[in-house]
This record gives structure tokens, sequence and C-alpha cells, in this order.
């Protein structure tokens, strides 16, 4: 464990004195964790077009005509492709609104 940074008063505010390479350490952390809040901000927004996407496919996918009582070509011996469509995208995990 490293030792701990010597306290001292100035002008009646408390300061911490580090070494040289102490300090660069700790500026050298404090890019990465920039660096690392950028990203995450990044992929949030990348997130929410995501989500915005897929709601706008869920609403399409919605108002595609059913197959029924005939199938269609696509469906013809398998699954209704609208149906499926519909149970996967019904299917995905909930917004939790967290930020």
């Amino acid at each position: 464990m490293p030792p701990k940074p010597r306290r001292i008063r100035v002008d009646g505010d408390e300061l911490v004195v580090l070494t040289g390479r102490a300090y660069e350490n700790l500026a050298s952390h404090r890019r990465q964790a920039g660096a690392q809040g950028a990203r995450i901000r990044a992929l949030r927004t990348q997130l929410d077009q995501l989500s915005t996407f897929v709601d706008r496919l869920e609403r399409t996918a919605a108002d595609l005509p059913e197959c029924k009582p005939m199938p269609c070509a696509a469906c013809a011996g398998a699954e209704c492709a609208r149906d499926a469509l519909l149970a996967a995208l019904a299917d995905r995990p909930p917004q939790t609104g967290n930020r």
C-alpha cells in the first residue's frame, strides 16, 4: 500500500502534497476516466438510437397485414413471418430509463 500523502495548511486551506510522479499518475487516471465517460456517453447515444429504431420497427411490423386465413407465400408451410417478428420484438429486454 502506498504511503498516505502529506497534508498541509496554507492560508487556512488544507492541501495535499504529492511527489511529481504521484501527481502524473493521478493526472493519467483522470484522463482515462474522462475518456471512459466520453465512450459511455457515445454508447448511450447509440443505444437510444437503436431503441428508437426498434420501436419504429415494431410499429411498422404491427401495421403489416395479417396472413390469415390464407397464408402468404412467405409464410406457406411455416410460422407467419409477421407474427414471428412481432413476438421477437415483444420479447426484447425492457428499457429501464436510468441514465
